[in-house]
C-alpha cells in the first residue's frame, strides 16, 4: 500500500515538476495543478512546492520547469527531499 501511495505521488509531483513555468507564481500554479492531477490535495501541492523551493531555491525549480523530459537531470537527492516534503506537508 505504501508503494502505490508512494508512486501516486511522486508521480504527481513530477506531473507537476514537468508543468513548472517562466515567473514564481506561475511555476507554483503549474506545479500544483499537476500535483493535484495525481490525487494531491492542493495545500498539500502548494506545501510541498514551498518545501522544494526553500531547500533548492526558485531558480532551480524555474530552470527543472524549462527541462526537456527526455534530458531532465534532477539534483542529487531530489527524489528524497521529494519524499521529505510530501511526508511533512501530509502530517501537518
Amino acid at each position: 500500500m505504501f508503494t502505490t501511495n508512494r508512486t501516486m505521488i511522486m508521480g504527481g509531483v513530477l506531473m507537476g515538476l514537468l508543468a513548472l513555468a517562466g515567473c514564481e507564481s506561475k511555476s507554483k500554479r503549474d506545479f500544483n495543478a499537476g500535483c493535484q492531477s495525481g490525487g494531491q490535495s492542493h495545500s498539500t501541492c502548494s506545501c510541498v512546492y514551498d518545501q522544494l523551493e526553500k531547500q533548492y531555491s526558485p531558480a532551480l525549480m524555474e530552470k527543472l520547469g524549462q527541462a526537456n523530459l527526455y534530458n531532465m537531470e534532477l539534483p542529487r537527492g531530489f527524489d528524497l527531499a521529494m519524499i521529505r516534503a510530501v511526508q511533512h506537508c501530509q502530517s501537518r
